[in-house]
């Protein structure tokens, strides 16, 4: 058998369990309408700027949360040369049932410990990182889409017009998953890795993409 034909690795059990899945209560909420640091910077001035995000809880339904606290972000760069940031991450408590969540703005990548932008420099556009890390995120990224493809198509029919239904049919790695939907014109060409992981969260709080 041709090595073209045969499918793609299955992806890191990490990238395909739910919360649910795993029993977790609370978890991270991906503010995805916040691009970038300054925005997010200006919404924790204020309580509420993220309230909206978290409510109702998930597990139980309660409407009110509380700004419960926050927590540093450390976001390495690309090059081990450049400073790393440090950014303020808001948490939000639920007095019903106990449920803490973390809110996270789209521009940082969940898990990843960096932002989308620097990601997406490393693994789309030649700029260089660590061996390793190159190497995990390159291999996440040539991996299976089925179980997000299959989530696209069970839950999220409202994101995906009918370009990208279409392209979806040919899709199985995801990276041809992010060339998909930046060729249907679905997410910004200028942040895919981003938007992309937002749907995905979105569908099923869990799952990544990377």
């Amino acid at each position: 058998m041709s090595a073209d034909t045969l499918p793609p690795p299955l992806p890191p059990v990490c990238l395909v369990r739910t919360y649910l899945s795993r029993g977790v209560k609370g978890g991270t909420v991906i503010a995805e309408d916040v691009r970038d640091l300054e925005a997010h910077r200006q919404r924790l001035l204020d309580p509420d700027g993220y309230r909206g995000c978290v409510a109702p809880c998930w597990t139980c339904g309660e409407t009110t949360l509380h700004a419960h606290c926050f927590r540093e972000r450390v976001l390495r760069p690309a090059s081990p040369d450049e400073p790393s940031l440090v950014e303020t991450i808001r948490l939000y408590l639920c007095p019903s049932c106990g449920a803490v969540f973390t809110v996270l703005p789209a521009v940082i990548a969940r898990h990843l410990w960096r932002l989308w932008k620097t990601v997406e420099e490393v693994s789309s556009k030649g700029r260089r990182a660590p061996r390793t890390t190159m190497g995990r995120w390159i291999s996440r990224l040539s991996s299976s889409a089925a179980r997000l493809i299959q989530a696209f198509r069970a839950l999220g029919s409202h994101l995906i017009g009918r370009s990208l239904s279409t392209l979806l049919g040919d899709v199985r790695t995801r990276r041809e998953l992010v060339e998909a939907v930046v060729a249907s014109g679905s997410v910004s060409a200028d942040r895919p890795f981003a938007d992309l992981a937002g749907w995905i969260h979105r569908l099923e709080a869990g799952i990544r993409l990377m």
